[in-house]
């Protein structure tokens, strides 16, 4: 057999299959024949939604940005289409692709997976029929401006760049970890609570701050911060005219009222409330 023609053959199998397939699903975009959520799915909670249904959801919500997916996967195609453009065609064929097939399994859109990776293999396939370039172009070519054009200063501090990596890596990691430590710690509390009378959710969240979601009454949704000690419990709620601001943000406590205050007894999966006048029992959804 001669194995150059087959690759041959081969390739342009690949390279006209990737374009025909990726411009069906751009005009799917286009058409809104993909990425459309059925009328049911905007009354359902969030959390019962699977991941496909999330995805579609997501993505859905911007016509205009499901537009600009489907012109890059169009120009991709029309790229591959012509062998002096195969090369730009498929790199950019790729940086849409993996990102679909990465998304395919991590949401896990059954339906999608296995033509995900059918694209992808022959789309590395045909990049990779290239490798000898592509060595040659990112690793073997100098590059765009040699060390004979840099000042002598430049050349006397290169060395600090290794000093510079490492202090972006490990300050910016430790930066980051400070700040979610501050502003998105969580508490004991964290977590999803119903009220086992009345169906009441309350959601202790990030940063000390609460949600609470009635389930009987047309406001039913209020927020606010909440501070504890190891057996008391308060929940200040926004006054009507007033903004929102975490607890970081120092807010004013003329800003809020008592939603409730007393004392608490928790475990993993209960919550019991002693206010004044009254005694509140929750447990924990999520």
């Amino acid at each position: 057999m001669n194995w150059k023609k087959f690759h041959y053959y081969l390739y342009t199998f690949c390279r006209y299959f990737l374009a025909t397939m990726i411009i069906s699903y751009a005009f799917a975009k286009i058409l809104e024949t993909q990425f459309v959520s059925q009328p049911s799915t905007y009354d359902r909670p969030i959390g019962s939604l699977n991941g496909f249904q999330l995805t579609w959801f997501y993505f859905g919500y911007s016509y205009w940005y499901g537009l600009v997916i489907a012109f890059t996967q169009i120009i991709s195609a029309l790229l591959l289409f012509y062998r002096k453009t195969v090369r730009i065609g498929i790199i950019l064929f790729l940086t849409f692709m993996v990102n679909i097939t990465l998304m395919d399994f991590a949401y896990d859109i059954k339906e999608a997976k296995i033509m995900a990776l059918i694209l992808t293999g022959m789309a590395l396939f045909v990049l990779l029929s290239d490798y000898k370039l592509l060595i040659k172009y990112f690793l073997q070519e100098p590059p765009l401006f040699a060390d004979v054009e840099q000042s002598k200063w430049q050349k006397k501090v290169r060395f600090l760049k290794f000093i510079y990596i490492p202090i972006v890596f490990v300050g910016l990691f430790l930066l980051l970890t400070t700040m979610k430590k501050k502003y998105m710690g969580q508490t004991k509390f964290y977590g999803t609570w119903e009220n086992t009378v009345n169906a009441d959710r309350l959601h202790f969240e990030a940063g000390d701050s609460f949600q609470l979601i009635r389930n009987n009454e047309n406001k039913s949704f209020k927020s606010g911060i909440y501070t504890f000690t190891q057996d008391s419990l308060k929940l200040k709620i926004v006054a009507d005219d007033k903004i929102f601001a975490p607890k970081n943000s120092a807010p004013d406590d003329s800003n809020f009222n008592y939603y409730l205050k007393g004392i608490y007894q928790l475990n993993d999966k209960n919550l019991r409330f002693q206010t004044e006048h009254d005694t509140l029992t929750f447990k924990r959804i999520r």
